[in-house]
């Protein structure tokens, strides 16, 4: 990489790796995108048009393998296309500011982990208007709260949705910690449209402990997955 970067965003397309900006201030468009490619294994500073320099990229996903959504720190939504090396504007801005994470994508729909158990999905050919996914509502306790685990004394333990992906049957894949037994669990859910495409309804399908906790660890309560990819054994 030739431009230095500090908590940059990158997107696989194709056989080739995109990382934007990262730059802070030294941020234009001669430097704000480099690209390394698969084959070659080098890298590339690709000069793009933009309208506007997004300085801290948020989130970024792939979208029909060819377009890159992203929203910036300050929600602004943008587009990339790395044939054209163009980035552009809607003009609209996140309908809900605030933590969402694990951008992933199901057909034309993207979907992220809220706060609070909250699976959210949205339209981007509609703007970022984030709606919750529904038919969870029973689950979520068993996704997120707090609890006193035994031998903690009054400490609580916060537990949350830490991962969410996708499967290639076009299922949502979650992963959380269970403070009561020291397991990670993960469930399975699969997704069908309703109301003529204005909700989204959940179901799950399957969920179980995937790891067991040692409680002899000094970090007993948790375990935070970092990453999560589908093998087909």
């Amino acid at each position: 990489m030739y431009v230095p970067r500090a908590s940059a965003t990158a997107c696989l397309i194709g056989k080739k790796i995109y990382v934007f900006g990262g730059c802070g201030d030294e941020a234009d468009s001669f430097n704000w995108v480099e690209v390394f490619d698969l084959e070659t294994q080098t890298w590339e500073v690709l000069f793009v048009f933009t309208p506007k320099m997004p300085l801290n990229i948020e989130h970024s996903v792939v979208i029909d393998k060819e377009l890159v959504y992203a929203v910036d720190d300050e929600g602004q939504d943008f587009s990339f296309s790395p044939s054209k090396r163009l980035f552009w504007t809607s003009g609209m801005t996140d309908s809900k500011p605030g933590h969402r994470s694990d951008w992933c994508v199901i057909g034309k729909l993207l979907f992220c982990r809220g706060t609070r158990g909250r699976i959210l999905w949205c339209d981007p050919e509609d703007g970022f208007d984030w709606k919750e996914v529904k038919g969870l509502e029973d689950f979520q306790d068993s996704f997120c709260g707090s609890v006193q685990p035994w031998g903690l004394g009054k400490t609580k333990v916060q537990y949350d949705i830490n991962k969410l992906c996708t499967d290639p049957a076009g299922n949502i894949v979650i992963f959380w910690n269970n403070p009561d037994s020291l397991e990670l669990w993960s469930a399975v859910i699969s997704l069908e449209s309703c109301n003529g495409g204005l909700e989204i309804k959940g179901k799950i399908e399957w969920s179980g402990a995937v790891f067991k906790l040692d409680p002899l660890s000094k970090s007993s309560y948790s375990v935070n997955v970092l990453y999560s990819a589908y093998v087909n054994a």
